[in-house]
């Protein structure tokens, strides 16, 4: 799975900051958690397909969280879709909804399936299906919210090929009906059982979508143990009086959250339009709990974190925003060169021949392709693969509809 952040600002959008947005993309398919203004074109900008999105889901009726969903729609028309789509919202949605839809002329040619959570509802399964399930849980806002939790149900465990063909399983479908769980029955009568072949089952991913909301036990039950928490940090913890007041979360809280629920990475967002350096947030949130990254809009994030080249392994130290940066110096008073003065000593400038310009050059370049070379080799992800498909040939600075997924 990928979670790309569309829209990380809170109530007011900035400059490089959009309104609430966060698409989940999993096998083809794309789930949307809240319908900010412009959500649709951060999708078009990031390569989403608005046409794989399978369900919406709103979290509550603050105007910023849903106010791109007429909009949407009203694209997914004229886009001829013809799949059904779900949207999931707290009570109210479908008369929001098609009251919109009338007062603007906008006749569907798709079916939505409105799945709406009765207020006062602590938690709910809204969605379940086959091979994953959406749980929905109350959080603490000054109005109904949901928090939402998507979780990949357990994958079957691996096959011992190399024990199972010395016990003399050969087809296709006997493996598969012992991934399955189901004994198989060899032509000599013998009984190989399931689970002398395949391995322990392999959970599944997870992802928790929480915002707008201030501390409470649902926010950890949602993240608990989730490979990635997107979890609002609206205020640093010098405001947590007003974020308090405000039914929002300091960076802190979130980092508290995190810590609870043991989750593998959080990701925090919903930022305060006061903040224009979002890293003094991140630097909190990682005082609290770590691995804390930035939601960063359009960037993709990978539920297994090991497939961002490392970047969760590395702990990156950030620069202390307390200080002046201007305070400290290289400069020391007693550094002198060779000849004695007072001054800092520099490097002359090497002179070389052209010729040997270009063969430094050449090493150098050598070098770099060499570098880049081994970093090719590390394995990806089916997600990365996809992700990175045909990348060379699209163009950044163009926002058409040549979508990723």
């Amino acid at each position: 799975m990928i979670v790309v952040p569309l829209g990380v600002a809170s109530a007011t959008p900035t400059a490089v900051r959009h309104l609430p947005a966060v698409a989940l993309w999993r096998e083809g398919s794309v789930f949307l958690f809240d319908c900010g203004e412009n959500a649709q074109m951060r999708m078009l900008q990031a390569g989403i397909k608005r046409s794989k999105i399978e369900c919406i889901f709103i979290s509550h009726f603050d105007v910023d969280h849903y106010s791109g969903l007429i909009g949407l729609l009203s694209t997914l028309q004229l886009q001829r879709r013809d799949k059904p789509l779900r949207i999931v919202a707290p009570e109210g949605i479908q008369e929001y909804v098609e009251w919109n839809l009338k007062f603007s002329g906008v006749e569907l040619g798709f079916e939505i399936i409105f799945i709406e959570v009765e207020e006062g509802t602590d938690e709910a399964r809204v969605i379940d299906e086959e091979d994953y399930y959406v749980e929905a849980r109350a959080l603490k806002h000054r109005r109904y919210c949901l928090g939402y939790r998507f979780q990949e149900k357990d994958k079957p465990g691996k096959v011992n090929a190399e024990k199972a063909t010395e016990m003399g399983i050969t087809e296709d479908q006997q493996f598969k009906d012992l991934k399955d769980g189901q004994d198989v029955t060899l032509s000599d009568g013998t009984v190989v059982e399931s689970s002398d072949i395949v391995g322990h089952p392999r959970p599944g991913d997870s992802f928790a979508y929480v915002t707008d909301t201030e501390y409470c036990p649902n926010a950890v039950k949602l993240g608990m143990n989730t490979n990635i928490l997107y979890h609002e940090a609206t205020f640093s913890d010098s405001l947590s009086d007003k974020a308090s007041e405000t039914g929002h979360s300091s960076a802190k809280d979130a980092a508290r959250v995190a810590t609870e629920a043991q989750t593998k990475l959080l990701v925090i967002g919903h930022f305060s339009a006061r903040y224009t350096n979002a890293h003094l947030l991140l630097k909190e949130a990682r005082e609290g709990f770590y691995p804390a990254w930035l939601a960063n809009e359009l960037r993709p994030i990978f539920t297994d974190p090991t497939h961002e080249r490392g970047i969760v392994k590395a702990k990156v130290e950030l620069k202390d925003l307390t200080k002046d940066s201007g305070s400290s110096s290289s400069y020391s008073k007693g550094s002198s060169d060779r000849r004695g003065g007072g001054r800092k000593n520099f490097r002359p400038r090497r002179k070389s021949s052209g010729s040997n310009y270009r063969s430094n050059s050449r090493d150098r370049n050598s070098g770099y392709k060499s570098r880049r070379s081994s970093d090719s080799d590390r394995p990806k992800s089916n997600d990365e693969n996809r992700w990175n498909k045909d990348s060379s040939n699209r163009s950044r600075s163009s926002y058409r509809d040549q979508d990723r997924f």
